[in-house]
């Protein structure tokens, strides 16, 4: 049975990379709601456009860099735990 750290780190990557496409679609659809940790307003500012909100609590207490650092951290969390309950649902299947 594989564990954690057996599983390619490319999979890693791309389950934190949906994960952070997933972020930024419902916070775009939020808007102004996601008032923590926006990551719609992170992605525009960090391209240099003003994404006619106001910044979210994590830009204004970490700034831009911080904040972008806290956004990629969350979703490589979730990203790991989307694989493993993926994981346990494919040894499920098969037990």
């Amino acid at each position: 049975m594989k564990t954690l750290l057996n599983h390619p780190f490319i999979i890693y990557c791309i389950a934190g990379f949906a994960s952070l496409c997933i972020m930024v679609i419902i916070d775009y659809l939020l808007g102004a709601e996601a008032e923590h940790l926006n990551a719609w307003a992170i992605l525009n500012r960090l391209a240099g456009r003003d994404p006619g909100i106001e910044d979210s609590l994590a830009i204004r207490r970490f700034g831009l860099a911080g904040a972008t650092f806290l956004m990629l951290l969350i979703n490589s969390a979730f990203g790991v735990i989307l694989i493993q309950i993926l994981r346990m649902i494919i040894d499920m299947a098969h037990s």
